[in-house]
């Protein structure tokens, strides 16, 4: 079994917009087309968009943050 390039609840910014941060909420199977994945921004605002998995692994549209762990 591979790992997805995306799984869900990773996050993503867009490299001029670094303060809206997207988390991938599912995943969506259209027929014809490639997979995508249902984004929702956190914080103040509710937004929602569909993107395909190949556009949001593009580093020049999206870049993953990256996890922190937080031991002391």
């Amino acid at each position: 079994m591979h790992k997805m390039a995306v799984e869900i609840g990773e996050k993503f910014v867009k490299p001029e917009d670094p303060g809206t941060v997207w988390t991938v909420q599912r995943f969506i199977d259209l027929p014809g087309l490639p997979q995508h994945v249902e984004l929702k921004t956190e914080g103040k605002f509710d937004r929602k968009i569909m993107l395909s998995v190949s556009a949001i692994m593009d580093r020049s549209l999206y870049r993953r943050v990256e996890k922190t762990d937080k031991k002391s």
